[in-house]
């Protein structure tokens, strides 16, 4: 079956230097099959009109079932993660977007909280800072324990405190790719009256998420990691967070539109306006069209393979990496696999230090000698590892400080022989600076 997936990936037939890619950078963006590639070519070639009933002509209808109908990219969305309504589905550009309407649309009150985990993606932390820097609310984190785990006990004493109005935490770590235990996290929020916001976008391409067993409040997420469109997001939220039938926000929980303008109005006056029901209230101007209706190819394409399959497949590869590289330099002090040693708590992320003077360049030399394409840097973790490393610590003064993180990302198209290829590429490497 994976020789036949393979060849749904067209990226996957090139050829550079004789050989094909491999690519492990799947936590940035994922590769995109043909059935994805021809809905966005379908809509340009086809309907290229505005959807959301703006016109009464035969494109705009096509656009907009699609859409919107019974069998639209935006049930699919809701069929995917278990919502009760489509109009808890709101579409974003990113994840990023997604977060941003809600830091700029939920009504805070002074001296409100939002607590953190301890290694967020900078864009569920940027969003954040900027509301503290501006007086709105203050921001906390929720430190794990020595061991990595979730502290309960101290999320409890945060909590006990009162302040906290809204936890939002990344679900799954780019970093190290450890899964929090959210429906425990959100049963002990909500019995605070805290409300959560959880950062999807490494776990709904990975695994099954039902948000009404979760009882999350709000969830965000990107299409692009998961094989669909770049530019395409999605923000989950129970109906009453995103507004009432009437088109007025309605009470402090309710999120209010930080855009508003064409195609999310009903109506508008030279002195006011009223806003649309949700999610069209969010959805602002000319949407992407052809990245909304590949987002429900894209989501078919993965129910077709299988949620349980990919994660099995991803943590399979994450093991036979893991086992090889700490057998051949888990003990010699310069190699550090970063997050839980087991690779099952990890899904299909594996990120190693190196601390080695001249350890950089490596995911070059990778990408030049074998077609691998791995990350490098900070993955958008700089507070994490600034905090841990100490600022500038990607530009050290002396060698013995050199340092760097390198991340393999797996997903359901790569392969055993992939794995192999990329270990033995890294070992030369290794071998040619002298690190053994």
């Amino acid at each position: 079956m994976l020789r036949s997936i393979r060849a749904d990936f067209p990226q996957l037939e090139r050829r550079r230097y004789g050989k094909r890619p491999i690519y492990f950078d799947n936590a940035c963006t994922t590769l995109v099959p043909k059935p994805v590639i021809e809905a966005i070519t379908q809509y340009y070639t086809d309907y290229p009109a505005c959807g959301e009933s703006r016109g009464r002509y035969w494109f705009a209808e096509e656009v907009t079932n699609q859409i919107e109908g019974p069998k639209g990219s935006r049930e699919i969305i809701r069929e995917f993660i278990n919502a009760k309504t489509r109009n808890e589905i709101i579409f974003t550009s990113n994840t990023s977007h997604a977060i941003n309407i809600v830091a700029l649309g939920f009504r805070f009150q002074p001296n409100d909280v939002v607590l953190l985990t301890d290694k967020e993606h900078n864009s569920n932390l940027a969003p954040w800072l900027r509301l503290q820097k501006g007086g709105s609310i203050q921001v906390d984190y929720a430190e794990p324990k020595r061991d990595g785990s979730f502290d309960f006990e101290a999320l409890k004493q945060k909590l006990d405190r009162g302040r906290v109005r809204l936890l939002s935490l990344a679900y799954t770590s780019n970093l190290t790719g450890t899964t929090i235990p959210a429906k425990e996290i959100i049963k002990i929020a909500h019995d605070y009256g805290a409300v959560v916001l959880l950062d999807g976008a490494q776990t709904v391409p990975h695994k099954r998420v039902d948000v009404q067993d979760l009882d999350v409040d709000l969830l965000a997420f990107s299409i692009h990691k998961m094989c669909g469109p770049r530019g395409v997001g999605i923000l989950y939220g129970k109906e009453e967070f995103l507004g009432g039938k009437s088109g007025e926000i309605e009470n402090s929980c309710m999120i209010e539109p930080a855009v508003v303008g064409g195609g999310a109005l009903r109506d508008s006056t030279y002195d006011s306006y009223t806003l649309l029901e949700p999610p069209e209230r969010f959805e602002v101007g000319v949407q992407n069209y052809s990245g909304q209706i590949a987002s429900g190819t894209a989501i078919k394409y993965l129910q077709q393979i299988g949620m349980d399959r990919i994660s099995s497949h991803e943590e399979q590869l994450n093991c036979l990496l893991t086992k090889e590289l700490t057998k051949s330099y888990g003990n010699n002090g310069w190699f550090r696999i970063v997050g839980p040693s087991d690779p099952i708590e990890r899904g299909g992320i594996l990120t190693f230090e190196i601390r080695r003077p001249n350890c950089i360049g490596i995911a070059e030399e990778l990408n030049e000698r074998s077609n691998v394409m791995i990350r490098d840097g900070a993955f958008c973790a700089h507070s994490y590892l600034n905090k841990e490393f100490g600022q500038g610590w990607t530009k050290p003064m002396l060698p013995t400080e050199h340092r760097m993180l390198y991340r393999v990302s797996l997903y359901f198209y790569n392969t055993i022989e992939e794995c192999q290829t990329f270990l033995e590429s890294l070992d030369k490497i290794f071998a040619e600076r002298s690190y053994h």
